[in-house]
């Protein structure tokens, strides 16, 4: 695996925790990705799958952990207090992230642990944790693997990222809403790309108001519109993402065929799957 790119998927819910019996298969926990590249591991967002991530990774050697976040709504954020790794003081954690307003990273983060929504406070957490402000013109470079950015368009702001190893591309664009146009900056991002995993928020149906409100400006977006993405720039692998709460797994294997049909290599994200590059 030292030349190889592995990637296991977490949680690939949106906006909200959909636990139960009709989700069991593609899992109910919100978005959180590892990426591993060699000795270095990458987590993509910190939603409640990060939980048993963490479980996972107490097993193994201690290490340095980086976190990239997307953006800090609570769906892509929930999971951290949860996370292990935060309350050994074995490890060195060190959450990436773009700055809100005139907040910093830290005071993002130190906002979300204090009373009365967390019984403790950031600086009392065992961890090494430092912290990385980036913006959509940085790139980030850690031993042999290199890390490109994008503004998407979301509510508040998000980021997209590509992560580069071995000659191998992985990118992450979740919370994304489609223009009537490609999104040149997604587009660039995924160009040639090996996997694309693409907000599937919503059917083109539900997106317009046919079922229910419409959900224009809601910054999610469909499969049909990632295809244009996916074949516009030439990606080998299309995962659908940030499954809507109300998808049970009935929904998601009917939608994953269809996507088929017009794009082969199309998988909608379950808890557990595994990609190695």
């Amino acid at each position: 695996m030292a030349n190889k790119m592995y990637i296991c998927f977490w949680g690939v819910r949106g906006s909200i925790s959909s636990p139960g019996k009709k989700t069991a298969n593609y899992g109910g926990n919100t978005a959180c990705i590892e990426v591993r590249c060699g000795k270095e591991i990458f987590i993509l967002d910190a939603g409640s799958g990060i939980r048993e991530l963490g479980n996972k990774l107490l097993k193994e050697k201690h290490q340095h952990i980086n976190i990239l976040f997307s953006h800090f709504h609570w769906d892509h954020i929930q999971g951290f207090p949860f996370f292990a790794p935060v309350f050994n003081k074995k490890y060195a954690i060190t959450l990436i992230g773009e700055r809100k307003m005139n907040f910093t990273l830290e005071q993002l983060f130190t906002a979300q642990l204090m009373f009365p929504y967390f019984p403790l406070s950031l600086k009392e957490l065992d961890a090494k944790i430092s912290f990385n402000e980036i913006t959509k013109n940085d790139s980030i470079k850690r031993n042999n693997v290199t890390i490109k950015l994008a503004r998407l368009n979301h509510p508040g702001g998000c980021i997209g990222y590509r992560i580069e190893y071995g000659g191998k591309s992985f990118v992450y664009a979740t919370d994304t809403e489609h223009f009537s146009c490609i999104d040149k900056s997604l587009l660039n991002l995924s160009l040639n790309a090996d996997v694309l995993v693409y907000d599937c928020n919503y059917t083109e149906d539900e997106y317009s108001g046919k079922n229910g409100p419409p959900r224009t400006g809601w910054g999610h977006s469909t499969w049909e519109q990632g295809i244009k993405v996916a074949k516009a720039a030439k990606v080998k692998k299309f995962i659908l993402f940030h499954h809507d709460a109300t998808h049970d797994d009935k929904f998601m294997d009917k939608l994953e065929r269809e996507v088929r049909k017009e794009f082969k290599e199309s998988y909608a994200a379950y808890e557990g799957m595994e990609i190695i590059l």
